[in-house]
């Protein structure tokens, strides 16, 4: 597997929001409205960014495919922002112009190094990958999780892209000062769950976590993270087939989640 890889997947992955129900007739209920409403505002933010300082920062590893391909990643996570606004608009939930959660993951990247931007970065996918499992199932729009679905596997592929780099960022580096540095990202890791908990509490509860679910779910999440950027680790999709030079590059089975029902409006 090469940055070349993810760089081609992401082209092929482009467009894949074009056949949303947008005709969905479904408007969100007073309750749903309650539950789902300010963590939707916080995480269209979040997806908001244009990119700038961190594709400035990738160019900083001098391979040009690996620059290509976060070129494209972070068009993918405008496009969330742009599918999640349209949404918002729909629904008609006003767009959130900043938020601390957002300022305070973007100020963590802008620190340090590359491998540090990364690293911050991969930490807010994780929690993002949990978030839009619980939202799928906190409401019966079919809209909304027709959303959720496509997002969760563009972040399963997302998590990969990071842990690759990753591998690369930090090759060769061991012993103790490798520990700590697991150490302290393990409890940055921590604390966005913590902090995604307090903001997007209401949806989270609706999608079926409490606090120490959601945390446990991360921590799965996180681990298995921490497992693909093993060096010789294999990189693989939730529910599909390893990404490997003897295995195609694509998502399989990852639609397959989530394994529950779909929630019908009743």
């Amino acid at each position: 597997m090469t940055f070349t890889d993810f760089k081609t997947y992401f082209e092929a992955n482009q467009g894949h929001y074009a056949d949303l129900a947008w005709d969905d007739p479904h408007q969100l209920t007073a309750h749903e409205l309650r539950a789902v409403r300010a963590s939707l505002q916080t995480f269209q933010r979040g997806e908001s960014s244009e990119g700038h300082y961190l594709y400035s920062r990738a160019k900083q590893l001098g391979d040009a495919e690996y620059t290509a391909a976060m070129r494209l990643f972070i068009k993918e996570e405008q496009t969330h922002a742009a599918v999640l606004g349209r949404f918002l608009d729909q629904q008609g939930i006003p767009r959130l112009r900043g938020h601390w959660l957002d300022n305070v993951f973007r100020g963590l990247r802008r620190v340090l190094n590359l491998e540090h931007t990364v690293r911050v970065l991969l930490v807010a996918e994780v929690v993002a990958a949990v978030y839009y499992r619980a939202l799928f199932s906190a409401t019966y729009s079919g809209l909304l999780q027709q959303i959720c679905r496509r997002i969760m596997l563009d972040e399963e592929m997302h998590l990969n892209f990071q842990c690759f780099a990753l591998r690369h960022l930090a090759a060769g580096r061991g012993g103790v000062g490798s520990w700590l540095r697991r150490q302290a990202y393990r409890v940055l890791m921590a604390g966005a769950a913590l902090a995604a908990y307090t903001t997007s509490r209401a949806a989270l509860k609706a999608g079926g976590y409490g606090l120490f679910s959601f945390c446990a779910a991360i921590a799965a999440e996180y681990a298995r993270t921490e497992r693909m950027q093993q060096a010789g680790a294999l990189i693989a999709v939730r529910g599909g087939q390893p990404v490997g030079p003897a295995a195609p590059v694509g998502p399989v089975g990852a639609w397959q989640w989530p394994s529950h029902q779909l929630r019908a409006a009743r």
